[in-house]
């Protein structure tokens, strides 16, 4: 086997691992049953505020020290958190475990973003990229989904009874735990020291070299360099060096604004279809009956398939992907705007399987086009700041649509508000691809 096919086949079993979580669908109803006994107003305040923020925080760590850490440590170590956090949940756990294991489960949400970085740093050929990407993507809508149908078996079978799920959790994320610890280990000193790109050709680096060579033999200059290195940069600006030239590169600087605003608007559209659900079924004369786990089922399995497929899809992204990227926003607009306007929950569930399915394609390739444009060490520090830049927007619009709705939007109206966002930035890139033609046109 490829050395690519063996390095991205290790990840995708990870991230398998990490997504197999069957207290997932039923965690609102663990917490506020028996074991947890908490209120479902404390449930939907306290502890999911104690998840964002605690999101908020370690990405901000992530992409500050997982580059220099080489990825490996960064994994396990979140994943460790993750486990702790899911441990601290069984039993019969008190209200300050329950407080501190949402913080600790604010860590998962930043494993699937180090492992991608962790995959194009072990990956030599940028043209590969795509195809890892989605097998990735796949393996982790699979793992949402046997995780799912592996809740749905247990509830079923224990009479609805969810104790054993947080110990399921422990025990899918102690093997993907145990799975990371196998990774190779990304090489430190190769791009580094050796390669020339926006990200390593700084300043701050060219000037420990010289320094090194007055005081230390030739042989010994890129080992020494590279501890000092290690210890100096997080609190040098060799960071904001990094920073400004990796987004300084405008592929990188587009595809992040995209990232940042339709990763954002994709979350919120996760933590409100189930309301949305709930709030038409309520409507008169409604006689829908609920399907929502048949709905998840076959919007993670959709999205599982077009990941992988678009992977292995041949273009020339470089000149149509902005056109792609403009098509899929206006697309994915549409479909969640139309939510606003159904009174049936069958048109609903159509809506949301069909916008999984384009926006797990898209992110496959708004990962790719912005890992190829970067060097090695800047990995993390853009995708986690990316990832970052959404849970920030996301805090923003939960406040501002949710918590105090200044503007009174309804239930559904969230859903034309999201929508409307993806329909925005369908817009301004077509505009860019305009701009871009022109530009063309003005050359030749």
């Amino acid at each position: 086997m490829k050395k690519w096919k063996k390095t991205t086949y290790m990840v995708a079993t990870y991230l398998f691992l990490l997504e197999l979580r069957p207290l997932e669908p039923f965690m609102t109803a663990y917490l506020i049953g028996p074991d947890a006994d908490l209120s479902l107003n404390e449930v939907a305040t306290v502890i999911e505020y104690l998840k964002t923020y605690s999101a908020l925080l370690i990405s901000v760590l992530m992409f500050m020290t997982a580059d220099y850490l080489m990825y490996k440590p960064n994994i396990i170590f979140l994943t460790v958190c993750s486990c702790v956090a899911y441990f601290l949940m069984t039993g019969a756990p008190s209200v300050a475990q329950l407080r501190l294991s949402s913080c600790g489960i604010g860590a998962i949400y930043s494993c699937d973003m180090i492992a991608f970085c962790y995959l194009y740093a072990k990956i030599e050929d940028v043209e590969k990229f795509q195809m890892a990407t989605g097998i990735a993507s796949a393996a982790i809508q699979l793992g949402k989904v046997v995780g799912d149908f592996l809740a749905q078996t247990i509830v079923n079978v224990t009479g609805g009874i969810y104790t054993i799920l947080p110990y399921s959790n422990v025990f899918s994320l102690l093997l993907a735990t145990t799975w990371a610890c196998l990774f190779p280990s990304v090489e430190q000193n190769s791009d580094r020291l050796n390669s020339k790109g926006p990200c390593e050709d700084s300043s701050l680096l060219k000037h420990g070299v010289e320094n090194k060579t007055k005081h230390f033999k030739q042989n010994k200059n890129k080992i020494e360099l590279d501890k000092d290195y290690k210890t100096v940069v997080f609190f040098s600006k060799e960071i904001w060096t990094n920073f400004k030239s990796s987004y300084s590169n405008p592929v990188v600087l587009k595809k992040s604004l995209w990232y940042i605003v339709g990763m954002a608007a994709y979350i919120l559209v996760l933590a409100n279809i189930n309301v949305l659900y709930s709030y038409v079924l309520k409507k008169p004369g409604n006689h829908d009956v609920l399907s929502n786990g048949l709905a998840e089922a076959m919007v993670t399995l959709c999205g599982a398939a077009s990941s992988y497929l678009i992977g292995k899809v041949e273009c020339d992204w470089a000149r149509y992907g902005d056109m792609f990227t403009a098509f899929c926003s206006i697309v994915m607009g549409v479909l969640i705007m139309s939510c606003y306007f159904y009174d049936k929950l069958i048109f609903i569930y159509l809506a949301y399987i069909l916008f999984g399915l384009i926006c797990q394609m898209h992110f496959v390739i708004i990962y790719t086009e912005i890992a190829k444009q970067l060097k090695r060490q800047c990995y993390s520090l853009v995708i986690e700041f990316n990832y970052f830049g959404s849970l920030t927007v996301v805090t923003i619009l939960t406040l501002f649509i949710i918590q105090y709705n200044f503007m009174n939007i309804s239930i559904p109206g969230r859903f034309l508000f999201i929508g409307g966002l993806y329909f925005m930035l369908g817009i301004i890139f077509i505009f860019i691809c305009i701009l871009e033609i022109r530009k063309n046109k003005t050359l030749y």
